[in-house]
């Protein structure tokens, strides 16, 4: 399952980039030029497409900007459909401490992850399917852009199983896209309909669902949700919700 935005969406995204610093800077201190550099120097079957892509979705995309900020230091970090490991490399690049197990499905990606993380023991990367394979223990679970891959009823059943693996005060972090958004976000949907008909990302079909049918399963799974408010992408229709395992949820796992 591959991360979410194909090179085709992705052009849309950048109506709700912010102001990115140059990517190409050594500047101390900026996990995004750190992880741009090893995605230049990746070399091997298909790294001229896949680095490519990565350092595209790492300049263009807001949502890595958005979710680093929710993920605390030392927190274990289970990222599902972890696509090329963007997350995971900027996760530890920024040097606080994370272990990321990251799942894909998508063989070439899970393989060029591993490539890019070959020197970074705190990343795990497995070629598997997300729905089958054990999950280790962690304290957030990321699916970015991964949900509308998946049939509806699985699509519940893997947010309810994220509520089950999750210790109290867990958090998901989850973008999606609202199947109801108009505007831009139709030009998305096709874009990703498009990248899985040529193959970009694997996938038997897309699955589109309101944004109010992903909110009422995440509480009927027990996760605590902030009122929904403007994220990462929203101009194109997606939403990045912020789930918290309920229970002790201020200062037990997560501050």
């Amino acid at each position: 399952m591959a991360r979410g935005w194909s090179m085709l969406g992705s052009a849309v995204n950048t109506i709700e980039s912010t102001d990115l610093s140059d990517l190409s800077s050594d500047r101390a201190g900026n996990p995004f030029a750190a992880v741009s550099a090893r995605l230049t120097a990746a070399a091997g079957p298909g790294a001229y497409w896949l680095a490519g892509y990565g350092k595209y979705k790492i300049r263009l995309d807001p949502i890595y900007r958005a979710v680093l900020p929710l993920i605390p230091p030392g927190a274990k970090v289970l990222d599902l459909g972890c696509g090329v490991g963007l997350l995971g490399l900027l996760l530890t690049a920024r040097g606080l401490e994370n272990d990321i197990h990251g799942i894909e499905w998508d063989a070439p990606k899970a393989h060029f992850a591993r490539q890019l993380a070959e020197s970074t023991p705190a990343i795990q990367v497995e070629c598997g399917d997300l729905l089958k394979e054990p999950w280790p223990e962690c304290s957030v679970i990321t699916l970015l852009d991964v949900l509308h891959y998946l049939p509806p009823a699985q699509q519940r059943a893997l947010l309810f199983r994220a509520a089950s693996h999750l210790p109290e005060g867990g958090r998901l972090l989850v973008r999606v896209m609202d199947g109801r958004a108009g505007g831009v976000a139709i030009l998305t949907r096709l874009c990703e309909q498009a990248a899985v008909k040529i193959g970009w990302n694997r996938a038997e079909n897309v699955h589109w669902r309101p944004l109010s049918a992903v909110r009422a399963d995440l509480l009927e799974a027990d996760f605590v949700l902030p009122p929904a408010t403007a994220s990462a992408g929203q101009a194109i229709g997606n939403q990045l919700l912020v789930g918290e395992k309920r229970g002790v949820l201020a200062g037990s796992v997560l501050p």
